[in-house]
C-alpha cells in the first residue's frame, strides 16, 4: 500500500482542493408559505425564480436545497422531507457553478 500520493502516477491535491468539495455556495430555503429565500450565499437570480416556479408547480411546502463543492464536482444537497418529484425538477433547472477562471498565464493579445 503507497505511503504518499508520491507513489501514484498524479499529482497530490492540496489540502484546499479536497476540502472544496464540502464547501458551500450556497443555501435556499422553501418557507412554509411556499417562498424561496436565499440563507447563504449568493444563487444566480434566474435559477431562484426557476426553484420557486418548480416549488409552486409540485406544492412543495418546506425544505432546503444546497450547492456543495466547486467546478464538475458540485452537486446540489436536498434536505430529507423535500418531495422527489420537485428534486429531479431543480436538478434539470440547474447550472453548475464556474471557478473564477484560469489562473495567470500569458496574456490573450489580438
Amino acid at each position: 500500500m503507497p505511503d504518499s500520493c508520491r507513489d501514484f502516477d498524479r499529482p497530490c491535491p492540496s489540502g484546499q482542493d479536497v476540502l472544496d468539495r464540502f464547501r458551500l455556495y450556497y443555501r435556499l430555503a422553501v418557507e412554509a408559505d411556499g417562498r424561496v429565500t436565499t440563507r447563504v450565499g449568493r444563487p444566480p437570480a434566474g435559477f431562484v425564480s426557476a426553484v420557486a416556479d418548480i416549488v409552486r408547480l409540485h406544492g412543495i411546502e418546506r425544505g432546503t436545497i444546497e450547492c456543495r463543492g466547486g467546478g464538475s464536482a458540485a452537486r446540489l444537497r436536498f434536505s430529507g422531507g423535500f418531495p422527489e418529484r420537485g428534486r429531479q425538477a431543480i436538478r434539470n433547472v440547474w447550472k453548475p457553478p464556474v471557478g473564477p477562471g484560469p489562473g495567470g498565464g500569458r496574456r490573450a493579445t489580438g
